[in-house]
């Protein structure tokens, strides 16, 4: 959730990836940043003006978010803003979350190193709340389907939850 992380998602997004149908956000064991807002606004616009120079149509408005089906991965080692960007791409529904719930850790970390520069302490100093009043830091997210990856798949090399979440957008229907 830095903004190097967004700049990859952008430019995978919208440039190398720009003909996928769908786009897959993997925050599994994300620890946080401050991009939560940037990344729940790129995959949510639908397409709303077609763009035809002389009748030779080049694309859609608009130019620079992702217009077609998207879900989200997340695990229960995502934290602070790893946790709110899932949180708002549910509350947005934008698509479908994959994966294992998310502790309630909505919150901003200052951190600071201590006397021992090897030392690096983070100290929760803003809450966020939703519209109702509900603190981010008590929510727990919960995915829309919910998978663990097991030991035995992962030492064989598999990922469930990118598995799954490639089988839901298989059975979406495409978007435009």
């Amino acid at each position: 959730m830095t903004d190097q992380s967004f700049r990859d998602v952008f430019s995978d997004g919208l440039g190398r990836a720009v003909a996928k149908k769908a786009l897959i956000v993997d925050t599994r064991f994300n620890p946080g940043g401050n991009l939560h807002d940037q990344l729940a606004t790129f995959p949510r616009v639908k397409p709303y003006l077609q763009m035809v120079p002389r009748g030779q149509f080049i694309g859609w408005e608009p130019t620079r978010k992702w217009q077609r089906k998207s879900m989200v991965l997340g695990c229960e080692g995502n934290y602070s803003d790893g946790m709110l960007f899932p949180w708002l791409y549910k509350h947005f529904q934008i698509g479908k979350f994959i994966g294992m719930p998310i502790p309630g850790t909505g919150t901003s970390v200052w951190w600071e190193f201590q006397e021992d520069p090897s030392l690096l302490f983070g100290i929760p100093e803003i809450g966020r709340l939703d519209a109702e009043g509900h603190s981010m830091e008590k929510t727990q997210v919960e995915p829309d389907i919910e998978v663990m990856n097991d030991p035995k798949s992962t030492a064989e090399g598999r990922d469930p939850q990118i598995e799954r979440a490639v089988a839901e957008l298989m059975k979406e229907p495409e978007r435009r």
